[in-house]
């Protein structure tokens, strides 16, 4: 039978180690480290960081995760090819991001221009995605059935369409019909299959779509010991670790007493 010394000794480590290490939900708020808000948007905080005067030396957070405050307080991020997106929710715990194209922000009948690239950057996209494919100013279509997209309007004969990616005719060549082939990145929903995409893409696109962050690998060895990865724009091969125990990393060694018992235990590096 186990003693009640060990049932406390397991309580107590267990409780011990979930408040060392935490939830991903669990952010405590440093000089280095702090909460942001825009003043129209979601609060966020490391990994991403506010772009401002403040960051010219040293930043805390992802390279690339550097949100800027548009003139009306939006988070406004920036991915490769210098495409901006507003940061419309970010959830900590499932470590994801709603993003919204700023090309086409409260538009009714937005153009599509561009694709979603992130380059480099430890993101990927979300399940809950779907790509929609535009083919813009097609002489012809290989479903004469299907609907052109009125609002963005047609020029003589040529006429613009929407479709599911994948769902294009085998052998279709857009290039040989049309002259601009876009793929955007929205959100599962049941405007997808209810209603008529021609009508629903604008809404759809406004919707925004997800993007899932994993740790930068550059940042693992930091964030296992307990640290918040950081960086010196200057100094590009510099990687910071910001820790309730100064620069550096954080691998502390935690020794916890448990009083009354006379006992030491090692919990390992924090």
């Amino acid at each position: 039978m186990s003693s009640p010394i060990s049932h406390l000794l397991a309580a107590l480590l267990s409780l011990l180690l979930f408040n060392f290490h935490g939830s991903k939900a669990d952010f405590i708020p440093t000089k280095n480290c702090p909460i942001y808000n825009c003043g129209n948007g979601p609060d966020f905080h490391y990994p991403f960081w506010k772009i401002e005067d403040s960051t010219a030396d040293q930043y805390c957070g992802y390279p690339g995760f550097g949100l800027n405050c548009s003139e009306s307080g939006e988070p406004i991020l920036s991915l490769p090819n210098n495409d901006s997106y507003y940061v419309k929710a970010i959830n900590f715990i499932d470590s994801t991001m709603t993003l919204v194209d700023l090309d086409i922000f409260d538009q009714q009948c937005p153009r599509a221009r561009h694709s979603v690239s992130v380059g480099t950057l430890p993101l990927d996209y979300s399940p809950l995605d779907v790509n929609l494919s535009f083919y813009f100013n097609c002489t012809s279509f290989p479903d004469p059935f299907k609907p052109p997209i009125i609002c963005l309007g047609i020029w003589g004969t040529k006429k613009s369409y929407v479709i599911m990616k994948g769902e294009q005719s085998d052998g279709f060549d857009w290039s040989e019909s049309c002259e601009e082939n876009v793929v955007v990145t929205v959100m599962k929903s049941k405007e997808l299959y209810i209603d008529e995409l021609t009508g629903a893409f604008g809404g759809l696109m406004n919707q925004g779509f997800v993007l899932n962050w994993t740790t930068a690998k550059e940042c693992a060895s930091c964030e296992s010991g307990g640290g918040l990865c950081g960086y010196n724009p200057t100094k590009a091969d510099e990687i910071l670790c910001f820790c309730k125990y100064g620069n550096g990393l954080c691998r502390k060694k935690v020794w916890v007493i448990l009083m009354g018992l006379g006992m030491f235990i090692g919990l390992g590096y924090v």
